[in-house]
């Protein structure tokens, strides 16, 4: 669901969308979307979204660069690194991200710490279900253990 000036749209099989030309200059863009069930696909393989994730954004534009501001907020289930058990982790996320168009040949620029928030997009859109699995993933522990005591599978061993 889309709320607001929202332009977002999504097309069968290609996902959440915002058309850049569409964000407003002057007044930008709000944008409020609730995924179906156990949407979006991760890409990592290890994890799975569970319930209806929500985002919520603000988008503003100046000529062709994109501002985007909000938080996603979202269940991911996975098995625990050690043991297997099924986990659950809520994932409550806030971002802020710079989003340009692709650099042409020849333009090449060494990336300092700031531009460490800097996306591309290609084409006219913004696609908003990658900055989802996106930020869902660097909000997720590196070690996915369902306790710091976690033995593993054969604790009688140790």
């Amino acid at each position: 669901m889309t709320t607001g000036s929202s332009t977002g749209t999504r097309e069968q099989n290609h996902g959440m969308k915002i058309v850049v030309a569409q964000i407003s200059e002057g007044d930008g863009l709000s944008f409020h979307h609730l995924y179906p069930d156990g949407e979006p696909d991760l890409l990592a393989g290890d994890g799975h979204v569970i319930g209806r994730p929500e985002v919520l954004l603000q988008a503003a534009r100046a000529d062709e660069k994109v501002e985007l501001r909000g938080s996603l907020t979202a269940v991911v289930g996975f098995e625990c690194d050690r043991c297997l058990k099924p986990l659950s982790v809520l994932v409550e996320q806030s971002f802020e991200l710079l989003y340009v168009p692709p650099l042409k040949a020849g333009d090449e620029k060494e990336l300092g710490e700031d531009d460490l928030s800097i996306g591309f997009y290609q084409g006219e859109s913004i696609d908003v279900d990658d900055l989802v699995r996106e930020q869902i993933e660097l909000a997720l522990p590196m070690a996915r253990l369902c306790s710091e005591g976690c033995r593993g599978l054969c604790p009688a061993r140790i």
